[in-house]
């Protein structure tokens, strides 16, 4: 079934992507501000097995061994691995899209072919940034030496909108963040006005 025939109680999973260091967490969080108190509006919690730092997102933190026990039991509706990594979305996520939220959800570029399978209705924010851009971003972390941030970024892949996505765009936050906050939330409010009017989840 494509997209513009789904039910209209079907929401939207928007899909922010981008490499490390483009800012994605801060985009989210101004964006969201911006918005304020939206009802059919929801920011997904992943699962990633890294223990919480205070300096990304808020994240539950889960060991290998437990990501791959909560694996097999189904409770994620999409996993990928990135850079060392599990990442996994709880199934609520999916119960919620399906009750006709839009849900906000970090995902992997890798990952936007298997979520454009499960979520019908999928959207897509591409977060970038330069080069020279992304190296100082990652290098003030201080987690990676240089040799790790070049291999990181010789990683990174094109982004390849699967068939069907329903709107995208792409925003450049190298300069001010508020003006990159600005278009993620304009995308967002582009999206809600997509959703059903009464949206129970």
């Amino acid at each position: 079934m494509s997209p513009d025939r789904r039910p209209p109680s079907s929401g939207i999973l928007l899909a922010v992507v981008g490499p490390s260091g483009a800012g994605k967490d801060t985009l989210l969080r101004l964006a969201l501000e911006a918005l304020g108190e939206q009802p059919r509006l929801r920011l997904a919690r992943r699962v990633i097995t890294r223990p919480p730092d205070g300096a990304t997102e808020d994240h539950a933190s889960s060991s290998e061994a437990e990501f791959q026990a909560s694996e097999r039991s189904g409770a994620f509706c999409l996993t990928w691995r990135a850079h060392g990594l599990a990442y996994g979305l709880p199934c609520e996520i999916e119960r919620e899209v399906g009750s006709g939220a839009l849900v906000v959800a970090n995902l992997s570029r890798r990952s936007l072919g298997p979520a454009a399978e499960r979520f019908a209705r999928l959207a897509v924010a591409e977060i970038t940034a330069p080069d020279h851009v992304l190296v100082e971003r990652i290098r003030q972390r201080g987690r990676e030496s240089a040799e790790e941030i070049a291999r990181r970024l010789a990683r990174q892949v094109p982004l390849v909108l699967p068939a069907g996505t329903i709107r995208s765009v792409r925003i450049d936050n190298s300069g001010p963040v508020r003006e990159g906050a600005e278009r993620l939330a304009a995308h967002m409010r582009e999206l809600l006005a997509l959703l059903p009017e009464a949206v129970e989840v």
